[in-house]
């Protein structure tokens, strides 16, 4: 089954960040790089594995884009 067959499927009516650049990159079209994470210790392992500076952004499947909660942080390895 395909992203957008499973968000139908799920009762959404549209993918999330994630998942749409996921459906881009599928098609060859370039997104840049990123890791899901579901938790802090996952967080800062794919922080590690894609290097600083890294943006941290809100996802899940009721929140379209991460502007709608005021989620993002962004900070480099320094903490700056």
């Amino acid at each position: 089954m395909n992203k957008i067959e499973e968000a139908v499927k799920a009762g959404r009516s549209a993918l999330n960040e994630y998942e749409a650049k996921r459906l881009l990159a599928d098609f060859g079209i370039p997104v840049c790089r990123e890791i899901w994470a579901v938790d802090g210790e996952a967080a800062i392992k794919a922080a590690r594995e894609l290097g600083y500076p890294v943006v941290l952004k809100a996802s899940g499947e009721r929140l379209q884009h991460k502007t709608e909660l005021g989620r993002r942080l962004s900070q480099s390895e320094d903490g700056r």
